[in-house]
């Protein structure tokens, strides 16, 4: 009698544990690519806000361009026939003035240009709130880590020359004209 109740106990807990984790396993087969790109975006935003703040500094900055690499891969991928780049908006007056008290609420020249990432993931600009993001910035690397990251979605590339005008230094200019030139070359 004794061990039919454990063989009973035992079936019940094997029925249970089976049950969790065939529930658990979700089947992806009937999901759409746009709810498989939100939920991918979701994970990644999860990893960003709970678990990258628990790393070394090293290692977050590691962890970090592992996952801005990882949306813009994301962002690549076509969903009904629409790419993310094609659903980007101007940024407008408002959000562009939000977007520049974000960035001077930074301390580190590394936490506004991951700031301006998000932004360029989502958004296209001018010349003129390139130049003004440009400003924000203290370290002449740090200015054309913006110009690196902000001049794909610039919409009035024909403005170009304000970019490099942002810039005092012969050497600074060279470079922001080799990463205009290499854009326009692609």
């Amino acid at each position: 009698m004794k061990n039919l109740f454990v063989v009973i106990v035992v079936y019940l807990i094997f029925i249970s544990v089976n049950e969790t984790y065939s529930q658990r396993k979700p089947d992806f087969r009937n999901i759409s690519i746009r709810e498989i790109k939100n939920r991918l975006i979701e994970n990644l935003q999860m990893l960003d806000s709970d678990y990258l703040q628990n790393l070394s500094y090293k290692d977050y900055r590691r962890a970090r361009e592992i996952l801005i690499e990882s949306f813009n891969l994301l962002r690549m991928i076509p969903d009904n026939g629409v790419t993310i780049r094609q659903e980007m908006k101007i940024m407008s007056d408002r959000e562009f003035s939000d977007l520049c008290e974000s960035i001077k609420s930074e301390s580190f020249e590394s936490d506004k240009i991951y700031v301006i990432q998000l932004a360029a993931k989502y958004n296209r600009f001018t010349v003129a709130q390139l130049v003004t993001l440009i400003d924000l910035m203290s370290f002449s690397n740090d200015k054309i880590e913006v110009v690196k990251i902000v001049y794909p979605n610039v919409i009035d590339k024909y403005n170009s020359h304000l970019i490099i005008n942002a810039f005092t230094h012969s050497s600074d200019k060279e470079r922001v004209k080799k990463i205009i030139n290499d854009f326009l070359e692609r």
